[in-house]
């Protein structure tokens, strides 16, 4: 039996959400993998290669800061690993995912932040984390010591970056880059926690697993204290902020640019000027994109992006939203432009800014972890 998901449902999975990757030359390696078709297709009916791996990745790099990602998690994370039986199998998958990290993200994803000292940081990095950790326990499990070594320092040498990138917007005093980076940092970690957490039992790894668990939460086994604040600043202020936006899934028109893609929430502002203004959108679908913001302030008010997104639209729509209340759903139309809403209206990008730098700044004030060292050995 085959496994995995069929290769041209993978492909055309990817085309349904962002075809216009094809035409962007920073994302030719991921193209290429993708194209492939004849050598995924062989490796996935048992040929030696990673094509088929290779694909897996190039889908998911693709698409996980998308509005509809593939789900190629367990797969990668796992599965594929669980699958190799050789070390040089192993060997040759991780080069694999050297080369699918070394991608340019702001081809793929518009949640990237860039330090000034260490470069792009996005949850992409966590994608890797993850499956790094996923080869790791694989490596560990056929005795591959060079590869554990290998993984092992990957993985140090890439929390070290985001524990240097955290205390660098901290230390900036400014508001946006350290929630910014907490949000990405957490979920990065998070990832990376939850594949360590399902280790098999094994000596190598009972070693390692502590060093990489829970790290963004005050009761890590290793604590590092930058990275148990980005926890601490993204569960207090940002991360009901980042869920998945499941709504905006249903306006297809979303995809059909790179420019279009959801940026870290709640800065939607620029977006929804961005969604008011793009030549790849129609008023109608303006409108469907509108009736999704509502519909997540509806499941949740006191999310603050879709009303951010929202005011954007606004400023950015001769006439306002009232131009699209014809075209929503008549179960909306009444309720558009009414409560927080018609409220957030008038609430312009540097007063929204300042209450949430406020926020921070209570938060900050009421103490966090000291951040001189990380604590414990490694």
């Amino acid at each position: 039996m085959k496994s995995g998901i069929a290769v041209e449902l993978l492909v055309s999975q990817v085309k349904n959400t962002a075809a216009w990757l094809w035409s962007d030359p920073r994302a030719a390696a991921a193209t290429a993998a993708l194209d492939d078709v004849a050598a995924a297709e062989a490796c996935r009916d048992g040929a030696d290669g990673t094509a088929y791996f290779a694909l897996l990745l190039a889908a998911h790099y693709a698409t996980v800061a998308t509005f509809v990602p593939t789900d190629v998690d367990a797969r990668i994370r796992h599965h594929a690993w669980q699958a190799m039986t050789t070390r040089d199998q192993l060997a040759a998958a991780c080069d694999v995912v050297d080369a699918t990290a070394s991608w340019d993200v702001h081809a793929v994803s518009a949640r990237v932040f860039v330090s000034p000292a260490h470069g792009p940081l996005s949850g992409h990095d966590g994608e890797w984390l993850a499956v790094r950790a996923g080869a790791l326990g694989r490596a560990a499990a056929l005795g591959a010591d060079d590869l554990v070594e290998r993984l092992t320092s990957q993985l140090d040498a890439e929390v070290d970056r985001e524990e240097a990138i955290v205390g660098e917007a901290i230390a900036s005093d400014r508001t946006a880059p350290a929630l910014t980076v907490a949000t990405i940092v957490a979920h990065n970690l998070g990832d990376l926690s939850r594949v360590v957490a399902e280790w098999p039992k094994n000596d190598v790894l009972a070693s390692l697993r502590d060093r990489w668990l829970r790290l963004g939460h005050p009761d890590a086994p290793r604590r590092r204290a930058h990275l148990v604040t980005a926890g601490k600043i993204n569960k207090a202020l940002i991360a009901h902020e980042n869920h998945r936006f499941l709504p905006l899934r249903r306006p297809r028109a979303l995809r059909a640019a790179r420019e279009l893609l959801l940026p870290i929430g709640p800065w939607f502002d620029a977006w929804g000027e961005t969604v008011a203004t793009s030549a790849h959108l129609e008023s109608g679908d303006r409108a469907e994109v509108l009736a999704a913001l509502l519909e997540l302030h509806g499941r949740d008010p006191a999310q603050e992006g879709c009303l951010r997104a929202i005011a954007g639209l606004h400023r950015a729509t001769r006439g306002g939203i009232e131009a699209y209340v014809p075209d929503l759903p008549a179960r909306m139309r009444k309720d558009a432009l009414r409560g927080k809403v018609r409220d957030v209206l008038d609430v312009t990008v540097e007063h929204f800014g300042a209450r949430l730098d406020r926020r921070y700044r209570v938060e900050r004030d009421a103490g966090w972890p000291s951040a001189s060292k990380p604590s414990g050995p490694r």
